[in-house]
């Protein structure tokens, strides 16, 4: 089931996104930045989180980040997403990009934009936004550092406003 993370799974979110071992330590901050923000304004659209539980009494096992694209009109981000890595393979993944489609779809979002490295690592990760139809957009050789590239990743939604 997806819904809202609680403030008092705030440390077990971090630690979730360290365990990955997909993530630096900056980014690592800005998550738990990120998500002490949302706990302190819920209701403000800057960042929208899910969480993923297998029933509504039990700890996250996965969680997804998006937001509006600033200076755009129907523009979404995904910032984060992660899954417990004893989790991973069981369609977490899936139903947390598939619950911020349906989300920003009743928002009358048009599309999203992912962003990713292009070292080997993250080899799944672009084969599973692949699979699930976001199309590569863009690549920017060593984006992020010499030997690590930044992929960008576009989905159009089907939205009735189109």
């Amino acid at each position: 089931m997806l819904d809202a993370p609680q403030a008092a799974e705030q440390v077990l979110l971090v630690a979730l996104t360290e365990a990955t071992g997909f993530f630096n330590v900056a980014e690592i901050k800005i998550v738990g930045e990120m998500l002490g923000a949302y706990f302190e304004n819920p209701r403000s659209d800057e960042y929208s989180w899910l969480v993923y539980r297998a029933r509504a009494d039990a700890p996250p096992r996965g969680y997804i980040c998006y937001g509006p694209a600033s200076l755009t009109f129907g523009t979404y981000d995904l910032y984060w997403i992660a899954v417990d890595r004893q989790y991973q393979a069981q369609k977490i993944g899936s139903a947390l990009l598939h619950g911020m489609e349906a989300d920003l779809t009743r928002r009358g979002a048009r599309q999203i934009y992912i962003e990713t490295s292009d070292k080997p690592q993250y080899a799944p990760t672009r084969a599973f936004y692949e699979r699930r139809g976001y199309a590569r957009a863009a690549h920017f050789r060593d984006y992020y550092d010499v030997g690590d590239g930044k992929l960008i990743y576009f989905k159009a939604l089907d939205t009735a406003e189109k």
